[in-house]
This record gives C-alpha cells, structure tokens and sequence, in this order.
C-alpha cells in the first residue's frame, strides 16, 4: 500500500519502514502503535489536498489509532491537522474528544468541528473548553447565549475581548452588569462597544475618547442636533448653591457627600466621580443637576489640583460642560448610577461592527460629531 504517494517525491514515502507502518495501522494485531498517528499525520500533511481515496485511507487508520494515542501524539496531530483543508471531520472530532492542549485549539481555530462537539463544549465542558470556545471567530448567537449563561467570569471576559463574537442587547446588558464589579469586563466592553447604549452604564470606566462617543450617542438618541438651551433648566436651587460653596472651599470629601444627596447616589460613587482624573464624570453629574457651564467651569478650578492646574484640561471640560443639556447628562448619570437601562431611539439588537476589527476605529470616529469629540482632545 502506498498511501498518499501521488505528486510526492519519491524519498518522502516509498521507504518499506513507512509502508510496514501503514499495513500495521490497518491491522487489528501488533498491540501498541507508537508514533504511528504522528508519523502518518505529518505525511498527511505534506500536501494540502488529497484524492478522497487517500483521505478515507487515512481517516480509516487515524480512528483505529486515536484511542491508544499518547496524549502528546493527540495534541500534535491536532495541532497540525486543525487548520488542514482536507482533514477529516470525523477524525478531528475525536480528537477534540481525546481532551488536551490540541482538542482546545481545535476548539478554539477549528472550522471543521463537528456543530454538535462545539454544542457540547458550551454546555458541558470545563471553564478552560469554554473559554477556548469563547475565542472562536464564528460563533452563532446560541453559543454565545450558552456561554454567557455559566457562571464564570473568565467566560465573559473571552467574549467580551472577542470582536467577532456578535453581543445581543439583552446579552450585552448582562455583561454590563457583572462588569459593574469586575474592571477587566468592564474594559474590554467599553474598548469594544463604547457606541452600544448598554455601556452608557460603564461611562465611568471609559477613557477620554471612548467617554466623547458614548455622549454623542447619547446626544444623537435624545435626538439633540442644536447647542442645548440652559433657559428652561431647573434643580434645587438650595442644594446647587451648596454644592458650589463647599466646592469652592476645597473640601473634597464634603463635595463628594453633597454630590451624593444632590444625585441620589451611593458615596462610594460619588467619590470615584470626583477623583476622576478625567473630570468628564463630574462635569456629567453637575450638569445633570442642572448647573451652569459657567459654575461647572469654577467648581473644577477648586475641586481638582491636578485638574485646576491643567489650563488645556479645564478648557476642554469647560467645552464639554456646554455642550452637553440637562436631559443628555441625566441620561448619562443614570446610567452610571444604575437607575435605568438606557436605550437608543433605534436600539440595534446585534453589534453589526463585529468581524470588522480592522474598520472599528474608523467607525468610531467618523460616527462621532466633530464638535464633541474636539470637547476632549488633550493639548499637545
């Protein structure tokens, strides 16, 4: 028997060693077969196509010699067989079987896995299988709702790195709220879909830029296309007035208690937005209260050193402040705080930029209105 000879040159297989191993991989006697799945394997792959003759020789004799196959054998004929055109379905559905470094590359790069063993692996497999899974580029919304559904973070955080891995609204704003308590998640969502209205609830983990598109977002779905109007704002005029003056004091812990009362939040968040070094969180807050640009701009000249000592910083926070209207910035605060799910006026159930990692920056910025992101750019 000769296998896969055609178009091979004549030192590759014609030697009787590798036929012998050949007709004793065929055979039921001759007990254990080392190196024989690998040897066989590695000629197999010498050549990118094959006859189906060929091909059904070697996956009759790849399966008799799976079972008893070292792990490290598995593993290296997985690895090279993974991304091979003519490998055979069945063949590397046992493999992925066999478990092992090889079986979760297959898992994770395998195009040719059987719809069921990766049905399998969302459902039952262990977290490093579903983390394999999680980085697969062809992932249907099934298995993304499996894997999202087990209780491991890792799992979430694959996904969320996974830019080819479309995120449902509804999936989305679950992963929104266990990143609420975990940085990483938290990270990689707002990286990856700072335009989704879901990661408006993440605004705080944002950075500058991210934090320039999600308020023009939130702008566009408010349906705001003119320069807000601060005649018809409204607050608490005594609660505004106290939280200037304690500002101006410099009295951060103070001002962080007062913002807390003023925005019905919790203290611990108050806290973060004030020591944000961005200052884009404060500015959201204070003009969701209902304070004017200009009292904005004074609160950060004394709130902040490291802000209040940055004339460029101050500047752009100042643009910021008066562009953004009352409504826009409570939609944002409220988002922040958790009070409610913030939806666009047109909510896109999939993220239709996924499997356009290469054109996702230029999206960005092109859907982003140039006067708000100017708002944020740093001076040189």
């Amino acid at each position: 028997m000769r296998l896969f000879a055609k178009d091979l040159p004549s030192h590759a297989l014609t030697s009787d060693a590798l036929h012998h191993l050949a007709a004793r991989g065929l055979s039921d006697s001759g007990g254990p077969k080392p190196l024989l799945l690998r040897v066989l394997t590695d000629l197999f792959v010498m050549r990118a196509t094959h006859t189906s003759e060929e091909t059904r020789q070697f996956a009759e004799i790849a399966r008799r010699l799976i079972a008893d196959a070292t792990p490290d054998e598995c593993d290296h004929v997985a690895r090279v067989l993974c991304n091979h055109e003519a490998a055979p379905p069945d063949v590397l559905d046992r493999l992925a079987q066999r478990g092992g470094v090889g079986a979760l590359k297959l898992i994770a790069e395998c195009r040719a896995l059987s719809t069921s063993i990766l049905q399998d692996a969302a459902a039952t497999g262990d977290a490093t299988v579903a983390i394999a899974l999680a980085q697969r580029p062809d992932l249907d919304s099934n298995m993304i709702a499996e894997l999202a559904a087990r209780d491991d973070i890792d799992v979430l955080r694959t996904l969320a790195h996974n830019e080819a891995a479309p995120l449902s609204a509804a999936i989305l704003s679950g992963f929104v709220a266990r990143a609420r308590n975990d940085a990483e998640l938290a990270q990689a969502l707002v990286a990856r879909l700072p335009h989704r209205p879901e990661t408006l609830a993440l605004f705080m983990t944002a950075d500058a830029r991210q934090r320039a598109l999600m308020i023009a977002r939130t702008r566009e779905s408010a349906g705001e296309n003119e320069p807000p109007s601060y005649a018809l704002e409204h607050g608490a005029e005594t609660a505004l007035r106290r939280i200037e003056a304690i500002a101006l004091e410099s009295a951060q812990d103070d001002f962080a208690t007062a913002l807390a009362d003023a925005c019905h939040c919790d203290v611990e968040l108050a806290r973060a937005i004030v020591a944000d070094t961005g200052g884009e969180p404060l500015a959201v807050a204070l003009r969701a209260l209902g304070l004017r640009p200009e009292i904005v701009t004074r609160i950060f000249l004394f709130v902040d050193p490291q802000i209040s000592h940055s004339y460029g910083r101050v500047s752009a926070l100042a643009r910021l402040a008066t562009a953004l209207s009352q409504d826009v910035a409570k939609r944002i605060l409220d988002a922040m705080t958790g009070r409610v799910i913030t939806t666009a006026r047109h909510t896109t159930l999939h993220d239709q930029t996924a499997r356009l990692s290469s054109a996702r920056a230029g999206l960005t910025q092109t859907r982003a209105p140039r006067s708000v992101s100017d708002l944020l750019k740093r001076p040189a």
